[in-house]
């Protein structure tokens, strides 16, 4: 998997700021770094978001137990072991 974090460009900060993780819900962009920190940042706050699309996620593979879920998100899923295991539960589902 690649090694590029996603970056958030928003109207309040001066540099991008990169994550671990970004989920993106109707309303907000929650940020995370691998220590399960969040930041929540108004979804009229955030110009940009660059991201490598290996990282997409879709809403069904963000449980609304991970940080409340997202409608997508592009994470890492290594960086956070309950998500991992969220996806590898899918994965034995479809087999």
């Amino acid at each position: 998997m690649t090694t590029e974090r996603p970056t958030v460009f928003a109207v309040d900060e001066y540099e991008a700021q990169q994550f671990d993780g970004v989920l993106i819900q109707d309303d907000a962009v929650v940020c995370l770094d691998a220590g399960e920190r969040a930041r929540v940042i108004p979804m009229d706050k955030v110009n940009h978001i660059d991201a490598d699309p290996d990282l997409l996620l879709t809403g069904a593979e963000v449980p609304d137990s991970f940080f409340g879920g997202a409608e997508y998100a592009f994470v890492d899923p290594s960086k956070f072991d309950r998500l991992q295991e969220h996806l590898d539960a899918i994965e034995r589902e479809n087999y």
